[in-house]
């Protein structure tokens, strides 16, 4: 079994020691005296090939902790598994971690992407500024990656059936945010598409529209005589008369400069 002793007197060029206590372990010689780098050699369950994974360097790496190591890839591989590729994908899910925006941070750096081909200043103000107001302080500092379908319908709920048209400028803007996340492969899908299923059915717009109040067809005459044509006349009177007498549509009527 090796010992310090033994890898204290490691010397460049000498032939690999193995460590005798895990099998496949051993401690290559560097180009410095008592120094070396840790390696384990085995044949990988997944394709059937010899593979080496490096542990670190001795003596950095102290001799127990390389065998702790080892004995952990060694569990891997007698579940069937490939401790490199364990490692690489540990490897990948923190660089993932580590770089994945919150939604404000996602939402502002695809906000800018998508400006240039927005039509005007008054709808790229509109665009960002709802998720300012109803968006980002509820949602914007959490990662993109943790967000689910409940949490967008949490943020619009308190709107959903009071600012219909809103809602729905919000909902829209949030799945465009998501979709961006997905092309970046920070997430897979957008969960903003399945946000109708955890809300009450909205009103229809015909069923939303609110119509003017009409004067009642019998007052018209009164209406005329005392609105219309009471006082000095205007062109905003006359127009409004004729609109009456022709029925027109008030688009339709056009004032002369």
């Amino acid at each position: 079994m090796l010992t310090d002793a033994a890898a204290r007197k490691l010397e460049p060029g000498s032939k690999p020691r193995s460590d005798g206590a895990v099998t496949g372990l051993q401690l290559i010689p560097s180009q410095t005296n008592g120094q070396g780098k840790w390696n384990l050699r085995f044949v990988s369950p997944v394709t059937g090939k010899r593979r080496d994974m490096g542990l670190g360097r001795y003596p950095e790496v102290s001799i127990s902790a390389a065998r702790r190591a080892a004995l952990e890839a060694r569990d891997v591989i007698a579940a069937g598994g490939d401790p490199l590729e364990v490692k690489r994908a540990e490897e990948l899910e923190r660089k993932l971690e580590q770089s994945m925006p919150s939604f404000e941070q996602a939402g502002r750096q695809a906000f800018e992407e998508l400006k240039p081909g927005f039509k005007n200043a008054k709808h790229i103000q509109q665009w960002i500024g709802t998720l300012e107001t109803y968006v980002f302080p509820k949602v914007g500092r959490r990662p993109v990656n943790e967000l689910r379908a409940s949490d967008f319908a949490d943020v619009l709920r308190p709107i959903w059936l009071s600012k219909p048209e809103t809602a729905s400028r919000v909902r829209q803007r949030c799945d465009t945010v998501m979709n961006w996340c997905a092309a970046q492969d920070y997430i897979i899908a957008s969960p903003v598409q399945n946000v109708d299923r955890l809300l009450p059915k909205q009103k229809g717009k015909r069923e939303r529209v609110q119509h003017h109040p009409a004067v009642p067809w019998r007052d018209i005459p009164v209406f005329a005589e005392r609105v219309l044509r009471a006082g000095k006349p205007t062109m905003g009177k006359l127009a409004l008369e004729f609109l009456v007498l022709t029925a027109s549509r008030s688009g339709e009527v056009g004032v002369a400069p």
